[in-house]
């Protein structure tokens, strides 16, 4: 095979397709000759689309063009992301740009998850509203609490945690997209919802794999020090949190509010393809 490009950096992916370039025949194997020319711009970032490989073809009957074969979708890019970057090899993860550890030394969970949504940090005002519509969602309706209490003590929290997450649309019917069509697409109050009753249901679960009634979230605790202490306060409305221990858990739901394209953002963006094709 025969392989012209322009741009040095393409060298390595074109290696790549031209090795995939030989045509079998039912009683010999030739190789097919093609020459390709490399014209990238700054905003395709390394990438080729796949679908323009379709348009490489033998010419023959049927022959629909070149297809990549990416088991385990190891090179495989379903979607250029604003939201984060992660290079795992490299140890690198930002937000919207900024750098982890910047946001662990410097912000809060709920500061994290609103410069996730809405691409930058909340000021001060914005904030302490965020953090109200967040607190007005934290207590679950008592049927989401008798679910929990039903399943087995020896549960796998997964699969509490999951269960009664689905079992919120139950008791929120108006926001079903199939009761409401596109008007569920007003996102903040769904999200301020999740992000609500998130941390209050993990904790109603652990507490039955302990064998203990859920706990009332408190109305003056931080987000993480409120979890903390649904789980260990015994219903005591005196009870705080370890602050050192709070500032960590803090941390930690940080490190995993956004992870790119991970393997379950990948499934639910691939179940909804045919919606959007």
């Amino acid at each position: 095979m025969e392989v012209r490009v322009d741009s040095s950096a393409s060298k390595n992916w074109l290696a790549v397709i031209s090795s995939h370039f030989l045509v079998p025949s039912p009683d010999r194997v030739f190789p097919l000759q093609m020459s390709l020319t490399c014209r990238r711009t700054s905003e395709e970032e390394g990438t080729i689309k796949a679908t323009d490989l379709k348009k490489l073809t033998t010419g023959r009957k049927h022959d629909k063009g070149i297809k990549l074969y990416d088991p385990g979708y190891l090179n495989t890019a379903p979607v250029r992301s604003s939201i984060s970057y992660i290079d795992g090899e490299a140890g690198i993860l930002r937000y919207r740009g900024y750098p982890i550890e910047e946001l662990a030394e410097s912000s809060t969970f709920p500061e994290v998850a609103y410069l996730l949504m809405y691409g930058s940090l909340p000021s001060q005002s914005q904030l302490a509203e965020w953090e109200f519509v967040i607190a007005q969602h934290s207590v679950v309706p008592q049927g989401i609490l008798d679910i929990i209490h039903a399943m087995p003590h020896d549960s796998h929290p997964m699969g509490m945690l999951v269960s009664a997450v689905g079992a919120l649309s139950i008791f929120h019917p108006h926001a079903n997209p199939a009761l409401r069509g596109q008007d569920i697409y007003k996102r903040d109050e769904q999200i301020a919802r999740i992000l609500g009753k998130a941390r209050t249901i993990a904790a109603a679960a652990y507490l039955r794999t302990a064998g203990r009634p859920p706990v009332i979230p408190s109305s003056n605790l931080s987000y993480t020090e409120n979890f903390l202490y649904m789980l260990d306060s015994l219903g005591n409305r005196s009870y705080r949190p370890n602050p050192r221990l709070a500032q960590v858990l803090d941390v930690l739901f940080i490190l995993h509010a956004e992870h790119e394209m991970n393997c379950s953002t990948a499934a639910a963006r691939h179940l909804m393809v045919p919606v959007y094709k």
